[in-house]
């Protein structure tokens, strides 16, 4: 075979011949492979994606809306309640001077005042309910229910509270005890009482009752002169 390469020309033309042509049909699918791929790798930049531009430009997608209006589960956003008027100063004020003066109300009941305003002696005793000072107190004032001019109020500790205003004068902070105040006509409108604790037998009670209703002078020595 190398003999009749070496020494005969037609098949040494025909061996090139068969080499250019597998030559040619390598190079010419080797090109058709690297287009092909050139082509699939450069599809994607001729893309419909908008610029920059555009995107600036474009509409609000309509999705685009608070999670509480889309959500059932998203938290509800806080409302700002309107403005509201101010109230008048008149309105802030009237409780304060209601409690000042000396009318029936919260802490004051109706009978109290109407005994105060007609010039009674007015005698409120606070007592716990069980104890045995209690008792023997709310004995002794009892007997003096029936006093002219002397209005009696009896009440549980547990139920201060309707008497609050007359406790809170006298700084109560304790049972039993025995509030009296003085008549109107002698206070000039303006209620003052005392108070004392612990037992006090029906003379104690009585000569406190007494002292609501002395008109004499105040600066008495204890002792004769």
């Amino acid at each position: 075979m190398r003999k009749a390469l070496n020494d005969n020309p037609i098949v040494q033309v025909g061996v090139l011949g068969v080499l250019a042509l597998v030559v040619g049909f390598f190079l010419i699918t080797q090109m058709g492979k690297h287009s092909s791929s050139s082509s699939t790798t450069s599809s994607p930049t001729s893309s419909t994606a908008p610029s920059a531009a555009d995107a600036a430009t474009a509409p609000t997608d309509a999705t685009a809306t608070p999670a509480t209006a889309s959500d059932p589960t998203a938290a509800p956003s806080a409302s700002v309640p309107s403005a509201v008027p101010d109230a008048p100063a008149s309105s802030a004020a009237a409780p304060a001077a209601a409690a000042g003066r000396f009318v029936a109300g919260p802490g004051l009941p109706r009978p109290v005042v109407q005994a105060y305003n007609a010039d009674k002696v007015v005698v409120l005793l606070v007592v716990r309910r069980g104890g045995i000072d209690d008792d023997a107190v709310k004995a002794s004032v009892e007997r003096m229910s029936g006093l002219p001019d002397t209005a009696v109020f009896m009440t549980n500790a547990g139920h201060v509270s309707r008497y609050s205003r007359i406790a809170s004068g006298v700084n109560l902070d304790r049972v039993p005890a025995l509030i009296v105040l003085r008549p109107q006509k002698l206070t000039h409108g303006t209620p003052t009482a005392t108070v004392s604790y612990g037992f006090r037998g029906p003379q104690s009670v009585a000569q406190a009752i007494a002292d609501a209703v002395y008109k004499g002078p105040t600066d008495v020595p204890y002792y004769p002169k």
